[in-house]
């Protein structure tokens, strides 16, 4: 009987159409034969094993161009998948072979098991997309967690409480229904912590059951309707309101621009960017996204904007906090400058897998992180305004009124989970997203998740999973997922700063602030810049526990 060891190199040959060097193949087999069935993997054919996974991970973008989020590798090998177009099910065969070998052995050292670990789990989530391209179709939950790793006991699925059903004739609604014919549902009460919520069904009037609302998004709205100008339905009050702050189209480069520079140097005074990145911008008419970074290598990035979807000035700088600075450009970069050649897995990224969970998270979070609280409002209104030839005067209230519908992007989940397990179709998600979410582009959103399915939840999910972790940490000083040893490189692309300073709120105060407009300057920033880049960069490439929960 083979041992471990030899079962998993001959995995490794067996992949169809990617070779590995012999050389290797047959040294690594030299040192395996006659070896008690331990099941320690050594280095060099985790490398192999690496590199196998590069290649059909590019070999799967030749099929489904979704899947590829970047790649920075040999060109040669991306040539070499364009010329063998191995089929879904060969690619199929070859990532289940490879990550069932993974699993079925142990590495030598701490270092080697998280790359281990990484594997298989980034193979997996390809065999899942794999099978949805093919034409399965789970459910939002099931997808979710195969191709993420969101669960649904962990609090990162389906926190939003239950949507309405249809209460009876002449009856009030129950506790989360709609209430009688004809009228909105009373608001629903939040669903306990882990179950999944269920989407609105159609009222028999025709209207959509309302998201059952937590009782603190119920106070944002009513916020809402207290500061957006105007009578009538406040989705219709925000819609207008908004599109006052629209970008003229022949300003856009010049404050986006601006707004990159922004994001940089709030970057630089917390973080050691490498001194070559940089980034470059092009403005393009047909994209699937409001914006798209790719990652090039050598610390360089190409960002498409897309400029057919009208950007408001605070979204145009939450893109630019988003797709460079301290988001994808970013963490892209501080990953090449942290491993380098080392981690041959790292030279690509597929879109629908934990480790793009993390980077989404991550770039949502980003925003929030560069300009908290005050910082943003302050550089908005004194340098995105005028360039956008806007009044800086409306700025405070356009500011508090972005902030607090941010906080309802909750709703937005929800209702995703509802189109796509086909419980509301397209008419009535639209009415939902722009009546609960506040989101004037909802035909634009649906249409991406036509596209995109369950990678619109790394917004919303994935951003809360991770301000979890970050509200959860103790000064920075937390490890993230993989087991660290005391090298100091748990800290590395930090810049050098002062003693941090103790917190100034708890979580709860600082979510209560945010939630109600207030500036939130999240205590201690030197440790959230900390606890972010740490697991941004992290060897595991995962979004970590919250700590709460562990």
């Amino acid at each position: 009987m083979l041992n471990p060891i030899t079962r998993f190199l001959n995995s490794i040959t067996r992949l169809p159409d990617y070779p590995i060097t012999r050389f290797w193949i047959t040294a690594l087999l030299s040192v395996s034969c006659g070896r008690a069935p331990h099941a320690r993997v050594p280095a060099p054919a985790l490398d192999a094993a690496a590199e196998s996974y590069v290649r059909l991970v590019l070999a799967l973008g030749e099929r489904d161009p979704d899947s590829l989020d970047a790649y920075h590798g040999p060109p040669a090998w991306q040539a070499e998948a364009r010329t063998r177009r191995a089929t879904l099910a060969d690619i199929r065969t070859a990532a289940a072979s490879l990550a069932d070998s993974l699993a079925s052995v142990t590495s030598a050292n701490a270092d080697d098991e998280v790359r281990r670990l990484f594997l298989i789990r980034q193979l997996r989530a390809s065999v899942t997309r794999i099978d949805i391209v093919r034409g399965r179709r789970p459910s939002f939950a099931e997808e979710a967690r195969a191709l993420f790793g969101l669960e649904e006991q962990s609090g990162q699925v389906g926190q939003v409480g239950r949507v309405g059903q249809v209460g009876r004739v002449g009856q009030a609604g129950r506790v989360g229904q709609v209430g009688r014919v004809g009228q909105v549902g009373r608001v629903g009460q939040v669903g306990p912590v882990g179950q999944e919520g269920r989407v609105g069904q159609e009222g028999r009037d025709g209207q959509v059951g309302q998201v059952g609302q937590v009782g603190w998004e119920a106070g944002v709205r009513s916020e809402l309707e207290r500061l957006v100008p105007g009578r009538g339905e406040l989705a219709a009050r925000y819609a207008a309101f908004d599109r006052r702050f629209l970008i003229p189209p022949d300003r856009l480069p010049a404050v986006f621009s601006r707004a990159i520079d922004g994001c940089r140097a709030a970057t630089r005074a917390h973080v050691r960017l490498p001194p070559a990145e940089r980034v470059d911008v092009e403005y393009v008419a047909d994209l699937g996204w409001s914006a798209f970074t790719r990652y090039r290598g050598h610390f360089t990035s190409r960002i498409q904007v897309n400029a057919a979807l009208p950007l408001t000035v605070d979204r145009a700088l939450d893109l630019a906090c988003h797709e460079a600075y301290p988001g994808h450009h970013a963490i892209d970069s501080l990953l090449e400058a942290r491993f380098g050649s080392r981690r041959v897995e790292l030279l690509v990224r597929p879109l629908f897998s934990p480790q793009s969970l993390l980077h989404e998270a991550a770039a949502s979070a980003a925003g929030e992180l560069a300009f908290p609280g005050s910082a943003r409002l302050a550089f908005e209104r004194d340098e995105l305004f005028p360039m956008a030839g806007l009044d800086p005067a409306d700025a405070d209230r356009y500011v508090r009124i972005g902030r607090l519908v941010d906080r309802l992007h909750g709703a937005q989940a929800e209702i995703a989970r509802g189109y796509l397990d086909g419980q509301l179709d397209f008419s009535r998600a639209s009415v939902a997203l722009a009546r609960d979410a506040l989101m004037p582009s909802a035909d634009a959103t649906l249409k991406f998740l036509n596209q995109y399915r369950t990678y619109a939840a790394t917004y919303t999910e994935g951003r809360d999973a991770l301000s979890r972790y970050l509200d959860g940490q103790d000064g920075g000083r937390a490890s993230p997922a993989s087991a660290r040893v005391p090298d100091g490189r748990a800290t590395v692309g930090l810049a050098e700063a002062p003693e941090a300073r103790r917190r100034q709120a708890s979580r709860y105060a600082r979510l209560k602030a945010s939630r109600s407009g207030e500036a939130d300057e999240h205590g201690d920033d030197e440790a959230r810049w900390r606890a972010y880049i740490n697991a941004a960069t992290d060897p595991a490439q995962i979004v970590p526990p919250d700590p709460a929960r562990k």
